[in-house]
């Protein structure tokens, strides 16, 4: 992959790829993080998660044929790795490794999904936010091999309300009360998860 892929640094806040545009190219993120999200019709974005190093992009166009699904952009400076269409395709019929490992990524992805959409809309807020941290905080606490004690799980309150859909006064009420509980704490512009297990606990509940 080294010899055939391409190496590009990616600055923050410049698009990757772009909704509904043709899949010619899919990229291995090497270092940064990229947002996924969608623009919706009345300008309010929604937020669909967060590529880390490792992680595949334009994967899922690649396979079926079908145009981008999400915006993707660097929110800070990134290094991907490009390959084309038909390059990556070629490298995935040669390699099984690249295959499985395709296949693992298509599987945290769904996994992901299908526990988002499990986070039920008539749960009280406190639940589905803290059902959505846990989720985010095991995300990265994988990504960065650290204790579940202090985990910064790379996102502000307005993303978080843009991942649930509410505003962002509702999450920072909520996350002011979750903060005085121990289970969060605020920091500018970002989050961290201070107790875990509390946290789920609370999810669950």
């Amino acid at each position: 992959m080294i010899n055939i892929g391409r190496p590009k640094e990616v600055t923050k806040g410049e698009y990757v790829c772009r909704s509904g545009n043709p899949v010619t190219r899919v990229c291995m993120l090497l270092d940064g993080v990229l947002e996924i999200a969608r623009i919706q019709s009345d300008g309010h974005r929604h937020l669909v998660g967060l590529a880390l190093p490792g992680d595949f992009i334009s994967f899922t166009g690649m396979i079926d044929g079908g145009a981008h699904l999400h915006d993707v952009l660097a929110r800070n400076d990134a290094l991907v790795m490009e390959f084309s269409a038909q390059e990556f395709s070629n490298l995935r019929q040669q390699h099984i490794s690249l295959v499985m490992a395709c296949e693992r990524l298509l599987v945290r992805r769904m996994r992901l999904m299908y526990d988002r959409l499990a986070a039920d809309p008539a749960w009280v807020l406190e639940n589905r936010l803290a059902h959505m941290l846990c989720m985010c905080a095991d995300l990265f606490a994988k990504k960065e091999a650290v204790v579940a004690t202090d985990i910064d799980i790379g996102l502000s309150q307005t993303d978080v309300a843009d991942m649930l859909g509410i505003s962002r006064q509702s999450v920072n009420f909520a996350l002011k009360k979750m903060e005085t509980e121990g289970l969060v704490r605020l920091h500018y512009s970002r989050i961290s998860v201070a107790n875990m297990t509390a946290l789920k606990q609370l999810a669950e509940s």
